[in-house]
């Protein structure tokens, strides 16, 4: 008797535990059938007048890469010395109230052109007035303003190009202490993709999604994906019960079997 209650049990544990195994074998996930349009690596699309292309796509992730321009700005203090040419030059903004020009005065190396020169010592001298002077190897001397040659001098005004750094930059704007001086640089950026993830491309917001790990899918349709999203968790939830039963099922079918068919005290 006691078998064959056993045996009664564990006939409905293993239809339950096929039962939900069916049930798992047939059921499919919902497929992410959002609309939206397909890129590969190397694939580009335009935005605003901006050319963006896919990079770094694999497993997942990817990257949207483009160039931006930026403005940038740097500062000439009046009285401070620059490099302008390859050599120092010293700033003079133009003096008055509203001032719209700076000079560049090139400075002298002092120390190394008189090494250079084997006529003179390697040093400066001051008489008792404060005037600076170098001494000949015949003795005589000369004012240092007059033994350097003339220093190169350039002016520039708001809106002319100034050549500096490598670069082409226009003077913006003059003040009393300092000259602005702008330019644009082009600098590489990127947009970050992930599955699920919504980025903002041109103005207009796309959720990306892998069909594959060589294809990225872009769709504006962000509300879609988040429903196709929850209906997945929720057949994933479903789908994880089933399996308990399942487990649940046939092992306590077997621990049934087992137990009936332990020996018997007479």
């Amino acid at each position: 008797m006691q078998r064959r209650w056993a045996a009664i049990y564990l006939a409905f544990f293993l239809v339950m535990a096929g039962s939900a195994y069916s049930v798992m074998a047939v059921a499919e996930e919902p497929a992410m059938d959002i609309e939206g349009d397909t890129y590969q690596q190397g694939d580009t699309l335009e935005a605003n007048g901006t050319t963006y292309t896919v990079a770094e796509l694999g497993e997942g992730e990817a990257s949207l890469a483009y160039n931006t321009t930026v403005e940038q700005e740097t500062t000439f203090a009046n009285n401070s010395v620059v490099e302008y040419g390859g050599d120092q030059y010293n700033v003079t903004v133009e003096s008055g109230e509203e001032p719209n020009s700076f000079t560049l005065t090139q400075e002298f190396d002092v120390g190394a052109i008189l090494q250079n020169d084997s006529r003179v010592d390697n040093q400066t001298y001051q008489r008792e007035d404060g005037t600076e002077f170098v001494r000949y190897e015949n003795g005589t001397t000369q004012p240092l303003d007059e033994y350097l040659p003339d220093p190169d001098q350039e002016q520039f005004s708001v809106g002319d190009s100034i050549e500096h750094g490598g670069t082409t930059k226009t003077v913006q704007s003059v003040s009393s202490s300092e000259a602005v001086l702008t330019w644009e640089e082009t600098t590489a950026e990127s947009i970050g993709l992930e599955e699920g993830g919504v980025v903002t491309v041109g103005g207009t917001e796309y959720v990306a999604t892998f069909p594959d790990n060589s294809t990225v899918l872009l769709s504006t349709d962000v509300e879609g994906y988040e429903q196709v999203s929850e209906d997945r968790e929720y057949f994933q939830e479903r789908t994880s019960g089933l399996m308990y039963v399942v487990i649940f099922s046939v092992g306590a079918g077997f621990l049934l079997a087992a137990m009936a068919l332990m020996p018997r005290r007479e």
